[in-house]
């Protein structure tokens, strides 16, 4: 929270580190203590220079004792000759006798009630167990008079450890030092750099607010030199860190570079040291951080980067050794993915194939960003042995289904199939379990064809009598994806016999995966309902999907049902019941226990479709208004929905040319694997984006394709979702009387859809406006409506006295007398 000003060498200190210092009269001791980089001397100077009832005397340590023993003399024979003598003769204290003369001189200049105050820079320099003693004794934190502020870089003496955590000295470390997002921004709007928040969330991800460092990046900003920020940065470490460290810390930290994160116990097998040892390196090195809640170690990321490149200068033989070792602590904490990783740098794959792991620990990091490790290691399958050990096999297999690498998936099938059969190790038995695995990959094969799927399913009883569970446990049925409409409606005019198809293959699909995507059946149709405009239909469908999904844990079908309510509470205007399933979806995305993260992003991205159809695209997550990070994080299968709603982030901020641009890919995507819903909104946006460009004819063409698709199944809802978009095109499209009524129902069902949001967002403008409770918006809302105090109790679930009580605070609220005055609330 320090920010570092290069230009009048001062620092801006926020509120909070300046009400942090300020603590000072409280205490006899402070330490303001951090790694280089961290701006202590100069938040110090700034902040205490000709600091009000104080005489501020500085004193650098950073020379030799005797020299800074006479400084100290010096400073207090400013304040006391008297004490500066006895001082001068006793001289650094260096026996017992010396500590217990100072103590006892201190102890009387600690009385004195001249306010005065000591800063002394760089004191780890001269701190030993003698100074430590003296502090022991005298750190009366309530007494006036003498006070002192230590500046160093770390705080090793445990007495001095143990007078912070007992609050009888005041401590100030990095992380009150560090920069937060909101200083980095404030940081570089003083170095006249405007930064938007997506690029300093980053700089704050690889910095860790590393003030040094954070100034180097507003520099180069200012300057148009980012790409030399890394080089900068290698060099300050290298002279003013890593130089500073003797060999075995060195030694210590190349052992551990190669891990993203660690646990004592991991580091004591990767370094081959007592837990003392480790502890002591652990807590003597500044830049290694401690999660108390993951009880995990990491180092700041631009220090981390350093140490990979020192790695890559030592020997070959001894790099692979290190990277070895990592990968089988990692593999033995059961963190698969990091030990992945390290395999394949060290071109050593026998023992991850041989591993026995969940695929749930697997499926977070399948994701383009990590394709090639898993690629690597999916070409490896052929030169180790399995030794009777195919459930990483089958694992990596349906990993690479996922990449859409089907050549490679038909491969692995027909090899590891082989290779089972064969397997004098395996008994009959064993085979067979493995074998219904391979074909339920197989099954998956035929995506997004449930016919064809259901086909392939229904063979597993013919092998096993178990269900499958290496890879069904594995994954949540809908992947990130909100709809299973979406992922499974690949036919225009065909939606009722998809619905058919995945209700028929419903039961016997929970028996072969013992109710893996319970309820998925359902929420497809109430999908469809949705869409179709039936939303009474859809409500009491999700009810029952939740209560189908809930009862197994299936918290992915729990969201995509929750968020066709939302859904519908949108279109009924009801913030209440709005609210009240977005809380739901993210109370379930807390359930995932962060076993693979995917219900988190699924969370996110039901809240950026919410967001979207509010018009409210600025509260929308940074990740989900990047493309790249998009294709890098999302499902393959998920990616034309989420493309979708990246889609209408951009025509809704006017970038027409940036979807233009990257529409042939959206197109491409969304043919792959037929998906016509996506097809229905891209061609909407493809419409919207000509029709705001000039291109009429293309856009009335476009808009024709989206209404060929939607209209053999009914689907209003993507053109109601984007009417205020569309109106206009819509009138002046020349349709033929076939799709006349199809248009009539877009018509119909958008008025009110726009009533909904439009009271949806008058309830968020009164709530904040005039302090009304979720409850009491809603109530006002229905009133605002004529809506008697029975009908309003009977819709809202509430008592009819919890209305009229209600009634009369948001009278009180907003000071009106009367429904017809209220009703203008809501116009």
């Amino acid at each position: 929270m320090a920010h570092i000003r290069n230009l009048t060498n001062r620092a801006y200190i926020s509120n909070s580190l300046k009400e942090s210092l300020g603590r000072f009269e409280m205490y006899r001791y402070s330490f303001i203590y951090a790694p280089t980089g961290y701006g202590k001397s100069k938040v110090c100077k700034t902040f205490f220079k000709n600091y009000s009832g104080y005489t501020v005397l500085w004193i650098d340590a950073d020379s030799s004792r005797d020299i800074f023993w006479e400084n100290l003399c010096n400073a207090i024979k400013i304040l006391n000759p008297s004490f500066a003598e006895s001082f001068k003769k006793i001289g650094f204290p260096d026996s017992p006798e010396d500590v217990n003369a100072i103590i006892n001189i201190l102890s009387i200049m600690n009385s004195d009630k001249s306010s005065a105050l000591l800063i002394i820079d760089n004191f780890d320099n001269i701190l030993d167990d003698n100074i430590c003693k003296i502090f022991a004794s005298s750190y009366s934190s309530t007494a006036i008079g003498f006070k002192y502020i230590f500046i160093l870089r770390k705080i090793t003496s445990q007495n001095i450890i143990n007078l912070i955590s007992k609050d009888e000295a005041l401590g100030i470390g990095k992380n009150e030092l560090s920069f937060s997002l909101e200083d980095i921004e404030d940081y570089f709007r003083l170095n006249e750099v405007i930064l938007d928040k997506e690029t300093a969330k980053t700089i704050y991800e690889t910095t860790s607010g590393w003030p040094y460092v954070v100034h180097l990046c507003a520099e180069a900003h200012k300057n148009g030199m980012v790409e030399f920020v890394n080089d900068k940065c290698n060099t300050f470490i290298e002279n003013n860190i890593w130089l500073e460290l003797n060999h075995d810390e060195r030694e210590f930290l190349s052992d551990m570079g190669v891990f993203s994160s660690f646990t004592l116990n991991q580091c004591i097998k990767q370094t081959l040291l007592k837990e003392k040892e480790c502890l002591d390196m652990l807590n003597g090195i500044a830049f290694v951080d401690y999660n108390e809640h993951t009880r995990k170690y990491s180092f700041n990321p631009m220090f981390k980067r350093f140490i990979e490149q020192m790695l890559k200068e030592k020997p070959a033989k001894e790099l692979r050794n290190i990277t070895l070792r990592a990968a089988r602590t990692n593999l033995e904490a059961g963190n698969y993915f990091e030990a992945m990783k390290l395999f394949s740098q060290s071109k050593e794959y026998s023992e991850i194939y041989q591993c026995t792991c969940d695929f749930v620990h697997i499926y977070p990091f399948v994701i383009k960003q990590n394709k090639d490790v898993f690629s690597d290691i999916a070409n490896h399958y052929w030169n180790v042995e399995k030794n009777g050990q195919y459930t990483f096999s089958i694992i990596i297999c349906f990993s690479m289904l996922l990449f859409n690498e089907k050549h490679m998936v038909e491969t692995l099938l027909s090899d590891i199939g082989n290779d089972i059969n064969n397997d004098s190790i395996l008994n009959e038995s064993q085979k067979i379990l493995y074998l219904a695995e391979l074909q339920y990959i197989k099954a998956y094969t035929g995506y997004n064809d449930f016919n064809k799927m259901r086909e392939a399913f229904n063979i597993i009883p013919t092998l096993s009598k178990s269900p499958v569970n290496i890879i069904a446990n594995g994954f949540p049925f809908n992947f990130e994806c909100p709809s299973v409409m979406m992922l499974y409606h690949r036919q225009a005019g065909a939606l009722d016999e998809e619905i058919n198809a995945l209700e028929k293959c419903a039961p016997d699909y929970y028996r072969i995966t013992n109710g893996h995507g319970k309820g998925f059946e359902a929420v497809m149709k109430a999908d469809a309902l949705y869409n179709r405009g039936d939303f009474d239909s859809a409500e009491i469908l999700c009810q029952k999907t939740i209560y189908m999904a809930d009862s197994r844990n299936q918290y992915g079908i729990y969201i995509a049902a929750c968020y066709i309510l939302a859904n519908i509470s949108l279109y009924r205007g009801l913030n209440d019941q709005y609210k009240e399933n977005m809380n739901k979806i993210e109370q379930a995305a807390r359930k995932d226990d962060n076993k693979t993260g995917s219900l988190v992003k699924l969370a996110d991205i039901c809240n950026a479709c919410m967001l979207s159809n509010i018009e409210h695209q600025d509260e929308i997550a940074a990740w989900l208004k990047d493309q790249k990070k998009i294709e890098d994080t999302v499902s393959f299968y998920s990616l034309s929905f989420v493309n979708v709603l990246f889609g209408k982030y951009l025509i809704l901020n006017g970038e027409y040319h940036h979807f233009l641009g990257i529409s042939g890919q959206l197109l491409g995507l969304n043919n792959l694997f037929s998906y016509v819903l996506p097809q229905i909104y891209t061609y909407i946006y493809l419409a919207v984006a000509n029709y705001q460009t000039g291109e009429t004819e293309k856009a009335h063409k476009f808009l024709l394709e989206a209404i060929k698709l939607a209209e053999p199944d009914n689907i209003y809802m993507p053109f109601v979702h984007n009417y205020s978009l569309i109106s206009d095109l819509i009138a002046e499209t020349v349709v033929s009387r076939d799709f006349s009524s199809f248009i009539k129902h877009i018509v119909k069902i958008s008025k009110n859809y726009e009533k909904g949001i439009k009271s949806i967002k008058k309830a968020g403008h009164v709530l904040a406006d005039y302090g009304l409770t979720v409850r009491e918006a809603d109530v006002a809302k229905l009133a605002a409506q004529r809506l008697s105090n029975k009908e309003i109790a009977a819709q809202l679930f509430i008592a009819e006295s919890t209305v009229k009580s209600n009634m009369k605070v948001i009278f009180n609220k907003l000071q009106i007398n009367s429904r017809a005055e209220l009703k203008n609330f809501f116009e």
